[in-house]
């Protein structure tokens, strides 16, 4: 089942319930809430296996790690399970893989400490292979739960060529996400067969519906 596979993103054309229902529907794996729909969605999606995710520092990528750490620790209070959160894109360009462990460290450490579920998102289209190489190298140790692979909103989304690169350095205990340009069954498929452990994708109901 495809939707077990798919973070859906909602593309605001429908209404929210309406998203979560198809969220439930068509068993996806995750929906996002923002903290002012977070009890609408627990209600809407009690009994099902739906999750409920959120992001932190999206699309940009330009907190400060302090204030980073502040944003996921008050998703964490309010019973957040699965976060996805942007690296500092100042670092990732300036590939200072110094501060870019540091980050991810950091965040893995607290998450794992609350057992909430950490997605990394690089904006691997910034990179060149060799900067691609040293970052999945500091996933490998650090080890969050997923590294990720863009926003979907930067000039490039998820590639195979990436995926098969991120899967062959980092350990099967880091899941991969690929996000950004996945509009068909067949896409998804790709990806899957690539490495991908999970996509993210506004088209996950026609991928769905494709099935």
């Amino acid at each position: 089942m495809i939707g077990r596979r798919l973070d859906y993103i909602w593309n605001r054309k429908i209404s929210y319930e309406e998203y979560l229902q198809n969220a439930v529907d068509y068993h996806m794996r995750c929906i996002f809430a923002y903290p002012d729909q977070l009890d609408f969605a627990s209600k809407v999606l009690a009994g099902s296996d739906v999750r409920i995710a959120c992001a932190i520092d999206f699309p940009d990528g330009i907190m400060k790690l302090d204030k980073k750490v502040e944003a996921f620790q008050k998703l964490i209070d309010l019973g957040y399970y699965e976060i996805d959160y942007v690296l500092n894109q100042e670092n990732i360009e300036n590939k200072d893989y110094e501060q870019i462990e540091l980050e991810m460290q950091t965040i893995a450490d607290l998450c794992r400490k609350h057992h909430v579920v950490d997605k990394a998102i690089v904006e691997m289209c910034k990179l060149d292979d060799l900067a691609k190489e040293e970052v999945c190298r500091i996933a490998a140790r650090v080890k969050p739960a997923f590294l990720k692979t863009s926003t979907g909103k930067s000039f490039g989304g998820a590639t195979i060529d990436d995926v098969k690169l991120m899967r062959k350095i980092l350990p099967e205990c880091v899941k991969i996400k690929a996000s950004g340009g996945i509009h068909s069954l067949t896409q998804a498929n790709e990806f899957i067969q690539a490495g991908a452990d999970v996509m993210g994708a506004t088209k996950a109901l026609e991928i769905a519906q494709e099935e």
